[in-house]
Order: structure tokens, then sequence, then C-alpha cells
């Protein structure tokens, strides 16, 4: 796996051997970040469930400012701060090794929000909608934030809302991905 785009292009990541994590592949990547970039003006990132840090690094390198990422496993953590290391952004990334609830609680707690959220949960978890509704009713998200999605194909039921509207939904394989964008007040 390697950064795409930006001031890190090329750079290959660390991921963890084996299935617990399952990063992003590189063409459904490219089009995600094309899709909500591609290049971003010192956005803040929330990756709530990192895996190897990827996507946030992705997004740093295309102009974010900050990243928070939030991995429960140990071994994955490792290799997030390796990553991290590798590419001299441990002023911008905050890691957090914790349960994705935890980390939501404590953002609510300190009145964070984000311009960009990354929801792409362990696909035995069917948790999207629960976590789309805690952002939205602790208004976790910027105006014209972004939460891009990704899941096994029948866990969401993709629709726009009061609060949200889709900007792409589209397949690849198994899974799905859906980018919203919270609609302006």
């Amino acid at each position: 796996m390697r950064i795409i785009s930006g001031k890190h292009k090329s750079r290959v990541l660390k991921t963890l051997e084996g299935m617990n994590t399952r990063p992003m592949i590189d063409r459904m990547k490219e089009s995600v970040f094309n899709t909500i970039g591609p290049y971003f003006d010192s956005d803040i990132v929330l990756d709530l469930f990192g895996g190897s840090g990827a996507l946030s690094l992705e997004a740093l390198s295309r102009g974010c400012s900050k990243a928070y990422i939030v991995e429960k496993n140990h071994q994955a953590c490792q290799v997030i701060k390796d990553n991290i290391s590798s590419l001299k952004e441990e002023e911008n990334c905050f890691l957090f090794e914790t349960d994705y609830k935890i980390a939501l609680k404590n953002f609510k707690e300190k009145n964070m929000t984000f311009d960009i959220i990354f929801l792409d949960p362990p696909y035995r978890l069917n948790i999207i909608d629960e976590i789309i509704e805690f952002i939205q009713s602790n208004n976790m998200l910027n105006d014209k934030g972004i939460i891009v999605c990704q899941y096994v194909r029948g866990n969401h039921q993709a629709q726009d809302s009061t609060y949200l509207k889709i900007i792409k939904n589209y397949s690849y394989a198994s899974s799905e991905v859906c980018i919203y964008q919270k609609i302006a007040n």
C-alpha cells in the first residue's frame, strides 16, 4: 500500500499481516479522494477504525492539518505508529488505542468537530447507522463536512437525510462506499 498523491506521494506504508484489517485498495482510495478533494486546506480528519492509518495519512499528504486515528487492535496501532513515524507526521497525528464508542464519547465531551470522518469498521460490525446518528446528534461534523463509509454490501442503506446528502455511492466486489456531505444550515 502506498500514498497516492500529495507531499508523501509514492511513499510505501506498512499493513498488518493477516485478515484482521482490510486496507482500502488503491483504486478505491483514489476514487474516494478524487471525489472529496482531491486536495485540502487544513481540514481536520477523524479515522474511527484506523487499520494501518492509510486514509488519514493520505489526507495529511493532500493538505489536511490534523488526523485523529482510533484503533483498538494493539498490533494495528504499532503499524500506524510506524507509518506516522516514517512520514514524520507525529505532530499532526493523534492515535487513540481504544474502542470507537469510548473515542466518540471523549471527542464529544471535548466538543471536537471534524471536516472529514472515515468510517471503515470491521465487516462483521453493522454499525454505520449508529455512528452517523451519534455524529449528527452531537454535531461533530463541520459545515459541508464529509463522511466516507466503507461497508459490506447490505450493512447500510445509503440515503439522503435532513443532515446529510449523498455525494457518491459505489460498489467494489462485496464492499460498498458511500460518501456523504453535511447539508449547510
